[in-house]
């Protein structure tokens, strides 16, 4: 009969037929069976019936457990439990009522084992670690508890390690089993459950400090710890979670039995009631229990009323508390918490717990409203915040966009300033849901400045597959003019092969070849590509490289009609056509002048090559250049080509003043930096400058090695000047009189009569040397 009234006692009044099949499902007549239990427990008093149901009044050690525990009288909860439910008494009289029992009894267990975990962190997050552990302990072997879930042994291990148990280890390799890796020394266990709630401790001291009739509201978003925050206040409080359904169900543990009376009657209950309640969730409980309350704070009453809400509150009360992210400050004692969390409370939980934080942050993100979450991806997917944008983008009204942040702010989720608080967290989230992340590109990216919308657009090609997207060629473009200002030629040329050529997109790409010496290539890129003053002048620098003069004067001439980029260029390689004459004094005017266009149309790095060949120019008709080359390497700090061209002309300039190790250095610096930009005619020209410093060294192994790497190099590029001048170095390594004559003839025929002239001198001498060896072998 004890399990009947259990039963009752647990789940409530029941139909009599229900109860009948239910406890006695084999009996020849079940309803007979109950009516005779019936008869005998109401002599008791506990039972009672009518011909419909049954129900019991009684009072029931597990109803008393459950409310501790609900009001977070947990030390009260935990002395009640004095083993399994209904220890001795099996469920003989049918199989679904032992499956009640068996569920029962497992279901009280875990929510002792519950309430004593929470005890264990309560002593640990004051420094009690040792009691904390014994807490612990008694947890994992609760009589009547089924083995701890992983959720449990997660917070089981920190405990035991923490106070030095020894069961830990028994119960890492029980996680071990599961699949979960648990590993913490002492120290760590300690900081993390010392520090497990932490920064709220003015709050904790407003709240604590609550006379009675006073009542409190404390606002914040999901994961703002609110729950937190009154779980840790004095023990002796009622903790009230929101409860809907039935009316008053939230307040049914202040009410008990008397929850059927009338409202007035009701009020009156509560007003002569004392002590501490704290109401968990002030929009989700039943209505007939926000009433009531309403109502109430407006009365004398004895009790200091808490409330959590993520609203503000409905009506004025003694204290008021909004609960923001931790800060920079408040985080710094937890090495990488900050960066990891951004101070979103739940994440720093999660943080000091060792759990995932995306699953934490996608739970957070699934409790806001579809238009909170939908603002908070397009805003981590802007390159800097701007809610205004994100309203066009969707097609919002003002208010609709200010709502949806005040909801991520009251969830800490981001800045005042729209700024996400933890972008890698939220672009992983964003990553994870590609429809809706392609929808916000395509929507975003148009009402971007081209600089700025290029990052979307190069996401919303890789996840749509098509080179169609408005605005898209014209953000490329400027992505890539910004790459070429900036010295990166290398990215800007891979960025513009990725779409389908026009003629404005390979005039770019062209000239970013032109700038890592790729000079075949870029050539064969203008192919096809309408002529305009701006293709004559890129034209002429690649025709002047590859060693077609008359070519390369022509198209620099006709270049000269354009536009000031295009004269910009032109007089840069008539300056190179006129100085290869040996006409340094006009290669000087024409680069001066280049100069002067590049400055006028703010191109820094420009400028700056065209001064470099200005000095150049000068210091080969005897000036001292050194002290504008090291300007000109400072000027181009942020242009890795021009600052291996500066390196070159450096180690040239101590070369002629014979200061050869100081020359080494400057080229080796050149040819790093060349590397570095992925420019193959700078790193050609540093390894061919190199060679011809260590043969003059007498290092003709070291020589010969760097000419070979430079002539691998110039069969790539196709530059003539380079390609002959390296030919010419190896002939002289090796004495090679007919190898040299090739190289003079080839420079020659490519209009570099400059270089031959000197490797025509150096011919002479070798000549000379090879007769004079030859006479004094004869006389010998």
């Amino acid at each position: 009969m004890l399990i009947l009234l259990a039963y009752l006692a647990l789940e409530g009044p029941k139909p009599r037929r229900f109860l009948a099949e239910l406890f006695w499902p084999e009996a020849a007549d079940p309803m007979n069976s109950l009516k005779v239990t019936v008869h005998r427990l109401r002599k008791t008093d506990t039972l009672f019936a009518d011909e419909e149901k049954a129900w019991v009044r009684l009072e029931c050690d597990v109803l008393e457990l459950r409310e501790h525990l609900r009001s977070g009288r947990l030390a009260e909860a935990i002395h009640l439990y004095k083993g399994p439910f209904l220890d001795g008494i099996d469920g003989e009289a049918g199989e679904e009522l032992e499956d009640w029992l068996f569920s029962t009894r497992e279901t009280i267990a875990r929510e002792v084992r519950w309430g004593m975990l929470e005890l264990a962190e309560r002593e640990a997050g004051t420094g009690k670690f040792a009691e904390a552990a014994a807490w612990a302990e008694a947890a994992y072997g609760l009589v009547g508890a089924p083995f701890a879930e992983p959720e449990e042994l997660l917070r089981l291990y920190p405990l035991l390690v923490a106070g030095g148990n020894p069961l830990s280890e028994t119960v890492r390799r029980e996680a071990a089993e599961l699949g979960l890796n648990l590993s913490l020394t002492p120290e760590a266990a300690r900081g993390r459950l010392r520090q497990s709630f932490m920064g709220r401790e003015r709050e904790l001291e407003k709240l604590s400090g609550l006379e009675p009739g006073e009542w409190a509201w404390v606002r914040g978003g999901a994961g703002m710890g609110k729950t937190a925050l009154l779980r840790r206040l004095e023990s002796g409080a009622t903790y009230l979670p929101a409860r809907s359904g039935l009316p008053y169900a939230t307040l049914e543990p202040l009410l008990g039995s008397q929850i059927t009376r009338s409202e007035s009657e009701l009020l009156r209950v509560l007003t002569g009631k004392a002590g501490t309640w704290l109401l968990d969730g002030w929009q989700r409980m039943d209505p007939e229990s926000r009433d009531l309350l309403t109502r109430l704070r407006n009365l004398r009453s004895g009790a200091k009323v808490i409330v959590a809400s993520r609203h503000k509150a409905p009506f004025e009360t003694e204290v008021s508390i909004e609960l923001r992210p931790f800060s920079k400050a408040e985080l710094k004692p937890l090495a990488g918490a900050w960066e990891a969390t951004g101070g979103i409370p739940a994440l720093v939980g999660a943080f000091l717990r060792g759990e995932s934080l995306e699953g934490v942050l996608e739970s957070r993100l699934d409790a806001l409203s579809k238009t909170g979450r939908v603002v908070f991806a397009a805003l981590t997917l802007l390159p800097n915040p701007d809610p205004s944008t994100v309203r066009r983008a969707l097609n919002q009204s003002s208010a609709e966009t200010a709502q949806a942040l005040e909801e991520l702010m009251g969830a800490g989720l981001i800045e005042p300033s729209g700024a996400v608080r933890t972008p890698a967290l939220a672009s992983a989230w964003v990553r994870q849901n590609p429809s809706l992340e392609t929808d916000l590109l395509r929507r975003l990216a148009p009402l971007l400045p081209d600089l700025g919308a290029f990052p979307l657009y190069q996401r919303a090609r890789s996840l749509v597959g098509t080179d169609e997207l408005p605005g898209m060629r014209r953000s490329y473009l400027a992505w890539s003019r910004e790459l070429l200002r900036r010295g990166f030629p290398q990215k800007a040329a891979e960025l513009l092969g990725e779409l389908p050529p026009d003629p404005e997109l390979s005039l770019l790409r062209a000239r970013a070849l032109e700038r890592l010496g790729r000079y075949l290539e870029a050539l064969s890129v203008l192919e096809g590509v309408p002529e305009t003053a701006e293709v004559a002048s890129l034209t002429g620098a690649l025709y002047w490289r590859l060693g077609r003069p008359e070519q390369a004067k022509a198209m620099a001439e006709q270049a000269l009609k354009g536009s000031l980029e295009a004269r910009a260029e032109a007089q840069n390689t008539l300056g190179n056509l006129a100085r290869a004459k040996g006409n340094l004094k006009e290669a000087a005017s024409r680069f001066k002048r280049s100069a002067s266009l590049w400055y006028a149309l703010g191109e820094q790095n420009r400028y700056v090559a065209a001064l470099g060949n200005e000095a150049v120019a000068q210091s080969e008709m005897g000036e001292d250049a050194t002290e504008v080359y090291r300007q000109l390497l400072e000027a181009a700090k942020d242009d890795l080509v021009t600052q291996a061209i500066c390196w070159l002309n450096i180690g040239i300039s101590y070369w002629e003043k014979h200061r050869l190790i100081e020359a080494e250095t400057a080229y080796k610096q050149a040819l790093a930096v060349a590397e570095e930009a992925g420019a193959l005619a700078q790193v050609a020209r540093a390894l061919d400058s190199l060679g011809a410093l260590y043969f003059e060294q007498g290092r003709k192994a070291e020589a010969e090695e760097r000419y070979e790497q430079a002539m691998a190099l110039a069969a790539k590029i196709g530059e003539s000047r380079l390609t002959g001048n390296l030919m010419a170095n190896l002939a002289q390594l090796r004495e090679d009189l007919e190898a040299l004559e090739e190289a003079i003839l080839y420079l020659e025929h490519t209009g570099h009569g400059d270089r031959a002239d000197i490797f025509r001198m150096i011919l002479q001498d070798l000549r000379s040397k090879k007769a004079t060896a030859g006479s004094e072998a004869k006389r010998s």
